[in-house]
């Protein structure tokens, strides 16, 4: 299975139908024109040279432009490597460096930071945007050629896309990834999510993440639906997206919820269209859950695990019952998983139902990676006797739900005694006043490690006032209680919404 002979089928089952709706400026392509502008550039690679196995390097907001490049790719059997667009320009120099791509495409929104690196930009560049860079040509110029099917015969084996791990424990890990795992990777989710023809979907999630780009665009795709985009996501905007374009489904981080609902025109929009809710990348709280529950009102709800080395793996069929974000699994279509004991690399040493261990997931999946780019050391590291170590700590119920609880480099050890940072953030999200928590180990000369939380907060709170919020739980036992806090205007976040609890360790979060 072949994702552009999917895309094709769209075309001709569905030309007119917008295959995407730019919500910045209101602009609609369809399937036709889509299909006409991605051969195009297939072409365009072709006359230069660039053809099955090199990479084209993309640094791009959620916009058109990043789709008809994409698109373009994976018809010339071109590897696309598309990149965080938000990064600083050591971040761009990194990944240019690692990647190697015959060719790069950036926009205006990391045009800063890409100019800041250009010295170090030594590869053919195009650019989305007014005031084209003088080393660059615009991107629409690579459009002019003829649009003519690039003639090249892709095979499920064959390289498409090479995704990067977040980098919250290093330098960012190149994830190569074959053309059997784009198609298999929106189809899980689908199957996962109960996703249907014709869908219209918000496409928040960036694509340069996993379920930006498998879960939601190639899906779409696939299947003639319309993928709604913003280069600045504004949650006002998106509100109001629902009842214009008829949205049927919603799959965004956590945060992306809370900022939806926090708008005035959640209250003012019919979102009575959405009929299925997905939301993945961080855990969210019981108060957003609910909230989402009672304003879409989907006829299915879901919570999809994966990583980007593991795509979808876990994804509980409909919380509307269970009534409980924290709950995923069992194993998503496709998908064997165990959960193993911490600290062990033996995949068969497999913990008790109810009991915490390291979660791994079996790498005979089409969805799965084989590796990471030229990183054998960290492959080694991560894969033993074909299982895949995730780094996260979960545990599984009776009715065989899979609850993640935290990541195993997270473990706070105070005395002797360890705390999963996520168990201590639930109780103290659950406090009406807290707008954001991260909790995380600092050092202490006496216990080791002192649970430490910082707090986001909607109203005056003080130390005190938590403590006595966390003695009173029957959720937190006395020794996972924080023994300080740390007020702060805002948690770093990565873009899938998970805290950077290195950058609180370190100090660097703004108080």
């Amino acid at each position: 299975m072949i994702f552009t002979k999917l895309f094709d089928q769209s075309v001709e089952r569905t030309p007119e139908r917008p295959a995407i709706v730019d919500l910045t400026d209101g602009s609609e392509t369809t399937y036709e024109e889509l299909r006409r502008r991605a051969y195009a550039f297939a072409s365009e690679l072709d006359r230069r040279d660039v053809g099955p196995g090199d990479r084209v390097a993309i640094c791009m907001a959620n916009r058109p432009e990043h789709v008809v490049a994409f698109l373009g790719t994976q018809l010339a059997g071109v590897v696309a490597v598309p990149f965080n667009f938000r990064l600083a320009a050591g971040g761009v120099r990194y990944h240019l460096r690692d990647a190697d791509p015959e060719l790069f495409l950036f926009d205006d929104v990391s045009r800063d930071a890409v100019l800041a690196a250009e010295a170090d930009v030594d590869v053919e560049s195009a650019y989305v945007g007014e005031n084209v860079p003088e080393f660059a040509e615009p991107f629409e110029s690579l459009l002019d050629g003829p649009a003519d099917h690039p003639g090249v015969s892709v095979d499920h084996a064959d390289p498409s896309v090479m995704l990067y791990s977040s980098g919250t424990t290093g330098d960012p890990k190149g994830i190569p990834l074959d053309q059997e795992a784009t198609a298999s990777r929106f189809l899980v989710n689908s199957l996962g999510q109960g996703y249907y023809l014709d869908e219209t979907m918000i496409g928040v999630m960036p694509l340069y993440h996993t379920v930006g780009l498998h879960g939601i665009l190639c899906g779409l795709l696939a299947m003639s639906g319309t993928y709604l985009c913003m280069v600045e996501f504004d949650p006002e905007t998106a509100v109001r997206a629902i009842e214009e374009h008829g949205v049927t489904a919603l799959h965004e981080a956590p945060t992306i919820f809370s900022q939806m609902l926090a708008t005035d025109a959640i209250e003012e929009t019919d979102v009575s269209s959405v009929e299925t809710v997905g939301y993945s990348g961080a855990p969210m709280s019981q108060e957003v859950f609910d909230r989402t529950l009672e304003t879409f009102d989907p006829d299915h709800i879901a919570n999809l695990y994966g990583t980007t080395e593991s795509y979808g793996t876990l994804a509980y069929p409909d919380l509307r019952e269970v009534r409980d974000p924290a709950v995923t699994g069992p194993a998503n279509v496709g998908n064997e998983t165990r959960i193993v004991e911490i600290g062990s690399d033996d995949p068969e040493a497999v913990v008790d139902v109810g009991q915490q261990g390291e979660l791994v997931v079996n790498t005979d999946s089409p969805v799965t990676f084989g590796g990471y780019w030229n990183k054998p050391e960290a492959t080694e590291a991560a894969i033993t006797d074909g299982w895949f170590f995730t780094g996260d700590v979960a545990r599984r119920t009776e009715a065989n739900q899979t609850i993640i609880t935290g990541r195993v480099g997270d473990m706070i050890i105070s005395g002797g005694e360890n705390v999963q940072p996520t168990e201590v953030e639930d109780v103290l999200a659950s406090h009406p006043a807290i707008a954001d928590v991260g909790v995380v180990g600092l050092p202490d000369e006496e216990w080791g490690e002192v649970v430490t939380a910082f707090v986001v907060s909607s109203e005056d709170l003080s130390a005190e006032a938590l403590d006595e919020w966390c003695r009173q739980s029957d959720e937190l036992a006395d020794f996972k209680r924080p023994r300080a806090y740390r007020f702060v205007d805002e948690l770093p976040r990565n873009p899938s919404g998970k805290i950077r609890r290195n950058e609180l360790e370190g100090g660097t979060a703004e108080e």
